[in-house]
């Protein structure tokens, strides 16, 4: 998966993270999960540009 689709897909479980019933504390978690990656691959995208 090319990493611009990873993040598409990253910010849509983002979005969708709050509504899934699960717990808070697995929620919080998720988030911060989702949001490392986020920015590891933003870096890294950042990185292959310049």
């Amino acid at each position: 998966m090319s990493r611009p689709s990873t993040l598409i897909l990253l910010g849509f479980l983002t979005i969708i993270t709050p509504f899934s019933g699960l717990p808070v504390s697995f929620r919080s978690l998720l988030a911060v999960i989702f949001g490392v990656w986020i920015l590891v691959i933003g870096l890294s995208m950042r990185a292959n540009r310049e």
